[in-house]
């Protein structure tokens, strides 16, 4: 009863820490912008659709009428069915995006501690400060105006289904192997159709961790896996057959939109590397370390996408994790597990470091399978945030009784307190852009489809107007919430002959009469955001 409710209220009081800015607000600003937060709740909008059976999960109400066009953007199926939930509830587009990230978070923060207990054999009160640590994360705190990073709460658990799969193999218990490995394919292959970036990084990671495993195990542990898996070569079967079916979707969906697009070119991507000092990069207004953000780049701009950095204070506890598990060997680490993660953890961050010019991640580039849809490899640090996190959690564990508790209680109160930053990046006006969809009227019965006329003219944030995105996002979601799809629509790669320009302009209308005439399109009518007005179609 205690650990239930230690756990509990350590679960609600690291939620209402992260979303700190919504709740002291009474959520009038949310994570993100009109940009690419309207997009991610167009689509979790669009799983509303397709729950209530008006949509095909497969097309979006965007870029109509092309198929497929979920394909164009991340998935977000795991965001979207606690969306439908609060949207069923009666919350606004708005808030029912907030709400499906504070859920994400909640579980992310359950399965830390699972994880923690389970898969690191924590004491509870240690796999509470692992899941508090976790969930608090700076770096996510800073970055969360892109929602798919909340795919990373989804590792955990993915963990534990991971190992509770093993575990049963090696114990040779087929019902149990059955059980996790189903709940490890089926949950992974959801989030797959959830987040690309996070699911790929724990691939990637797992790429690693697993030939990292083989060679600190000891040989009776290696003999015993190979034993298990000739003995348990059926089910093992059954489980990777479900995983082919299961993750058909994501692959009918997604391979052919990557062929269209090509993805992401080299050049692009070594911008988004990492450098070394952004391993630290905390962003200027974290509570113990913006100081040392200033002082050792002042040439930094304020916003970054590199402020993804873990605090100091648990990269020197996790490099005293990593001295001890070197250290002890197999006497502190029985069954490898922790000395694999640690190697991993390490191979994998200096993979993603660019040192000049130079980065050993053009390999990764080059030959692993998906390495070109991940841009932003900086982003990497965000998913690290977990293993960093048990490795320095175990390694105080077993600290504890050695220190003071004065000194342990001080270095408790940094982990936690160097995770908290003055910047939240929330810059969606929930009363704004509500009242704005609901100015917009029922459309004419003659309408099929519809693409803006006159986008808004008015910024809150400074977000510029005469831009792509302007009344692109905006037609988005609504479409998505009207029911009557949209020839605009924008992502990180747009379909072929997609009409570009802004609204008024010729290149913009030449483009909708070109994508009309491309599509043999009848009905579509005209929505201009200004004046709340639809033109009706053209004879």
């Amino acid at each position: 009863m205690k650990q239930a409710t230690a756990v509990a209220l350590g679960l609600v009081l690291c939620i209402a820490i992260f979303f700190r800015s919504q709740l002291l607000d009474g959520f009038t600003l949310l994570l993100g912008d009109r940009h690419d937060a309207v997009i991610e709740l167009s689509i979790l909008e669009h799983w509303r659709n397709v729950l209530r059976g008006t949509a095909d999960w497969t097309r979006t109400a965007y870029f109509h009428p092309v198929p497929g066009t979920l394909g164009y953007n991340d998935g977000y199926l795991l965001f979207g069915l606690p969306y439908a939930l609060w949207r069923a509830l009666g919350a606004d587009p708005f808030l029912a995006g907030e709400m499906a990230n504070m859920t994400l978070r909640a579980a992310g923060f359950l399965g830390a501690h699972w994880a923690a207990r389970r898969v690191f054999g924590l004491a509870w009160p240690w796999a509470l400060l692992a899941a508090a640590l976790f969930t608090l994360a700076n770096n996510l705190a800073i970055r969360g105006s892109h929602a798919q990073l909340f795919g990373v709460s989804l590792t955990p658990l993915l963990v534990v289904a991971a190992q509770g799969a093993i575990a049963a193999l090696l114990a040779g218990r087929r019902r149990a192997l059955l059980g996790w490995g189903a709940g490890f394919v089926v949950g992974f292959a959801a989030w797959l159709m959830s987040g690309f970036y996070m699911a790929w990084y724990a691939v990637f990671f797992a790429a690693i961790l697993a030939p990292a495993w083989l060679v600190v195990a000891g040989g009776d542990q290696r003999r015993a896996l190979l034993g298990a898996l000739r003995a348990q070569w059926v089910p093992l079967a059954a489980i990777a057959a479900l995983a082919i079916l299961t993750n058909l979707p994501f692959l009918a969906i997604y391979l052919p939109k990557a062929a269209e697009t090509g993805m992401h070119p080299w050049s692009m991507v070594a911008q988004n590397l990492p450098v070394p000092l952004d391993m630290i990069h905390v962003g200027q207004q974290n509570l113990v370390w913006g100081w040392l953000v200033v002082a050792l780049r002042p040439d930094l701009p304020f916003w970054t996408e590199r402020m993804t950095g873990l605090p100091p204070g648990l990269l020197l506890v996790f490099a005293a994790s990593l001295v001890w598990l070197a250290r002890g060997g197999a006497r502190v680490d029985p069954s490898g597990i922790r000395r694999a993660v640690a190697i991993a953890t390490v191979v994998t961050w200096v993979l993603t470091l660019r040192f000049g010019e130079h980065s050993l991640w053009w390999l990764v580039f080059q030959g692993f399978p998906g390495a070109r849809a991940a841009r932003v490899v900086v982003r990497y640090q965000i998913f690290l945030a977990l293993p960093v996190t048990l490795l320095a959690v175990a390694w105080l564990a077993q600290a504890a009784p050695r220190w003071p508790r004065p000194a342990m209680v001080a270095v408790l109160a940094l982990l936690l307190v160097e995770q908290l930053n003055a910047y939240s990046p929330t810059f969606l006006d929930r009363p704004l852009e509500a009242g704005r969809l609901a100015r917009v009227p029922p459309p004419p019965a003659a309408c099929r489809a519809f693409y803006v006329t006159a986008a808004r003219t008015e910024s809150r944030f400074g977000e510029e107007v005469d831009n792509v995105y302007n009344h692109n996002t905006e037609a988005m979601l609504i479409a998505a919430v009207i029911g009557l799809p949209t020839i605009n629509g924008i992502s990180t790669f747009n379909p072929p002959g997609w009409p570009d320009g802004l609204p008024g302009t010729a290149e913009y209308q030449a483009g909708v009469r070109a994508w009309t005439v491309r599509h043999g399109l009848t009905g579509l009518c005209g929505l201009d955001l200004r004046r709340f007005t639809w033109s009706l179609p053209e004879a």
